[in-house]
Order: structure tokens, then C-alpha cells, then sequence
């Protein structure tokens, strides 16, 4: 009742909504990469609202299952092997016992998820079964297993259809941080109309954009943060707060995503454009 994983690709791991009650001690939410994703998946297969899902970065991913139950994956698209089979994203796979799972290549988009009828099985603090150093392991290695209760009945109907639109845009929500107000009327406009492209530096923890704008804002005292929070550095970066980020931060918060734009930006690549939709409020009369 379990998956041996042959390759464990890269950044593979377990993965649900998050931990929002460890923030109080200093513990990231963590979840899934792409939230609107890891739902739908676990949506076909009719899986519980917090069921957790092996998430993967792109390629080099390959699984042996030990037990029967139905699996389904997620991915804008790809390249699928079930057995050195074709298979498609979002299909309800009815799996045996031994059967080999190669995902060879995302062609689409930076994240994919595996889900199995029932949800894998894995104890984590603060309710989730999301994987974070130290209080979990990090992230999936070669050699590895991953469990599951056997399921061998009959797996729900037709699959429905992912709105690929919603990953079409490249325009992104933002509202305005808590030090947006301190910004120069040319950086107000920078942000508000510039194009903006995303650097060779992402992974859970942040999205480094690659543009640089002149930064003379003072330093802050350390200030609470979320995922989809855009600090802005001594050195004119900005850096987009991403699911395992950490919950205090001392650079200015200018702008903070919508969590839809959390979930897009996940999914796009290196050089990537993109623009902000700037949906806040006048921070200068706060």
C-alpha cells in the first residue's frame, strides 16, 4: 500500500492547503505551489478538501505502485508514462499492483501533483501534511515511500474540465503593501505600468523578479509576511514571498499578491512577463 519512488526529480514533496496554525510560532504555511491545481486534482477523484498530494517541479519524476487505487494527475501539460504508456493530465488511471509511472517532462507551467483516491497517509504538526525542514522532512529523495490505503472499487464518472484560461493572463492582481504609501510618485508609476520579468531564481520560498528600481525607502522594523508578499530590497530587487516563506520580514511590503496571482506566478517560468493590476486602496490617507 505504497509508492517506491525509483527517481524523486526535483523539489518532490508532500504537499495540502498548509499549516496556518503554526504561524504564531514561527512555522511557514507551506501547501501546495499551485493551490487552484491541487484542488482540481484531488477534485477528480472526489478526495476530501485536504487531501494531500505529491507535488513535482517539472521532470525526473518515476514511481512503482504497490497496491491498487485510482490516480490522477495534475499538470497544465506534459510528457506521461503509465507502464511506457501514453497518459493524459486529469484522467481518472485505474492502478495495479506494480505499475510504473514515469513523468518525464512538464511542457507547461513549473508545478504538476499526484493525487490517489483517499489522500496519501503522513503525520504532520498543525494539522498538514505538508513537507518543511526541520519539523518534517524536506523533500522527497530516491528510494523513498510514500503511503496509501489500497482502493480497488469504482472511481467516480467523467472528469471535468480545468479552465486553462485562468493561467492565460499575464496581467496580475496585487493590492498595496503596508509600506506602498512611502513610495516615490515614480515608483508608484513604475509599478503601476512597467512590464516586469521573472528571474533564474524561484523555488518554494520566493520568486525573485528580475528588474531592479531605485530604492531609497528606509529599513522597517521586522513585520509580518505572507506568501504572495513583495518585499523590496536595499538593492532595488523584488522579491515575491512564495508558499514556504518566512512569516516576519524586515524589507519594505509594497505590494501583496491575490492569491489567484500566487497560484499563476507559480506556474510561470524563467523570463516570464508579466504586469500588476494594482487593486488596493490609497495607502496615502492611511
Amino acid at each position: 500500500m505504497s509508492i517506491y519512488i525509483h527517481k524523486a526529480g526535483l523539489y518532490s514533496s508532500l504537499q495540502d492547503k498548509g499549516r496556518f496554525a503554526g504561524m504564531p510560532y514561527g512555522v511557514p504555511i507551506s501547501g501546495a505551489m499551485d493551490q487552484n491545481l491541487y484542488h482540481f486534482t484531488n477534485h477528480i477523484l472526489e478526495n476530501p478538501t485536504n487531501s494531500s498530494s505529491m507535488e513535482f517541479y517539472q521532470q525526473g519524476l518515476e514511481l512503482e505502485f504497490t497496491s491498487p487505487t485510482f490516480m490522477c494527475i495534475g499538470a497544465l501539460g506534459g510528457d506521461f508514462k503509465l507502464n511506457d504508456k501514453a497518459v493524459e493530465p486529469f484522467e481518472i488511471l485505474k492502478i495495479k499492483k506494480g505499475d510504473y509511472l514515469k513523468i518525464k517532462q512538464l511542457t507547461k507551467g513549473n508545478w504538476g501533483y499526484i493525487a490517489v483516491k483517499g489522500g496519501f497517509e503522513s503525520e504532520g504538526p498543525f494539522n498538514s501534511q505538508s513537507f518543511y525542514e526541520p519539523i518534517t522532512k524536506r523533500q522527497f529523495e530516491n528510494d523513498d515511500v510514500l503511503i496509501y490505503r489500497a482502493f480497488d472499487g469504482v472511481s467516480g464518472g467523467e472528469s471535468p474540465v480545468l479552465d486553462m484560461s485562468y493561467y492565460t493572463s499575464s496581467e496580475l492582481e496585487v493590492s498595496e503593501g503596508p509600506e506602498f504609501y512611502k513610495l516615490s510618485q515614480t515608483l508608484d508609476y513604475q509599478l503601476k505600468h512597467a512590464e516586469f520579468s521573472l528571474s533564474t531564481s524561484l523555488n518554494r520560498m520566493a520568486y525573485q523578479i528580475q528588474e531592479r528600481l531605485a530604492n531609497d525607502l528606509e529599513e522597517i522594523i521586522t513585520g509580518p509576511v505572507l506568501p504572495g508578499t513583495i518585499q523590496f530590497t536595499p538593492a532595488g530587487k523584488m522579491i515575491v514571498l512564495m508558499r514556504d516563506a518566512q512569516v516576519t520580514g524586515g524589507y519594505p511590503r509594497i505590494l501583496q499578491f491575490s492569491e489567484k496571482s500566487i497560484n499563476q506566478l507559480s506556474q510561470m517560468r524563467v523570463k516570464s512577463k508579466f504586469t500588476f493590476k494594482l487593486n488596493g486602496i490609497n495607502s496615502e490617507k492611511i
